[in-house]
């Protein structure tokens, strides 16, 4: 099966979940879900290659602080986007001292994914139900398309039977590739317990990078081994059922 290109002109680490392969045989569906940083990055070119593409609607993880232009963004034709729907399905309350407190020392590692998607799980219903409902192709963000994207795509890549190396695999290159752009949205700074905007942290080395992913590798594996992604949606109100055949037929499994 082609696989789509993700060449969307400005897309920062942009990647079509398509060709990865399932558990049973198979591979997911090219062209049906992709991810990526901010899509604020997109040039007018780039929306409307998004647009033949078939995009149809951007669930955004991000939070109220992070959305919008800013002044390095590329002007954009107001008309491109027509047709192509916004859903702000943030994961997290950047208030809650609770989240803070147990997510915010593991808010760019798996192991973060866990208590976050047990704390709020309104949340994420809104956030599966919009891929789900979605009436063709779906865009998944959020500012670095690292971290919060990663856990959403990797709940998906789960609920449809991915292998456990082919989630982690996707998981690893939405990390490096946000390595490639610095200051992509807003990081929790623990000694002063503020949220900062800007560059979050050095630029890594490639060794750095390599070190990060062996330590977060095997916490995300024992997370596709452990977390009950059925019993989840069905606890959130999300009927499993139902979003497993919407994502294998329209979105996610491939023929």
């Amino acid at each position: 099966m082609a696989k789509h290109r993700a060449d969307w002109d400005g897309a920062r680490n942009l990647a079509d979940l398509g060709g990865l392969p399932l558990q049973d045989g198979g591979c997911t569906r090219s062209g049906a879900v992709w991810c990526s940083a901010a899509p604020e990055w997109l040039t007018t070119e780039g929306w409307r290659a998004a647009r033949v593409a078939g995009l149809t609607r951007v669930v955004d993880l991000r939070n109220d602080r992070e959305r919008g232009r800013r002044p390095e963004h590329p002007i954009v034709d107001a008309t491109v986007k027509a047709g192509i729907e916004v859903v702000h399905a943030p994961t997290e309350d950047p208030t809650d001292p609770e989240f803070l407190a147990e997510c915010g020392p593991w808010l760019d590692h798996p192991k973060s994914w866990a208590p976050n998607l047990a704390r709020y799980p309104a949340k994420f219903a809104r956030v599966f139900t919009a891929i789900a409902e979605a009436d063709g192709p779906v865009l998944v963000h959020c500012a670095g398309g690292r971290d919060r994207t990663g856990m959403v795509c990797s709940v998906l890549l789960n609920l449809v039977g991915a292998t456990p190396e082919a989630i982690a695999d996707n998981y690893e290159r939405g990390f490096r590739g946000a390595a490639a752009h610095r200051g992509h949205g807003m990081a929790y700074d623990q000694t002063s317990g503020e949220w900062i905007t800007g560059p979050s942290g050095p630029a890594r080395t490639a060794a750095e990078l390599d070190r990060m992913i062996a330590d977060r590798r095997p916490a995300l594996l024992d997370w596709v081994r452990t977390f009950d992604v059925t019993g989840y949606l069905t606890a959130v109100g999300v009927d499993p059922v139902r979003l497993a055949r919407t994502l294998r037929d329209r979105s996610i499994k491939g023929s």
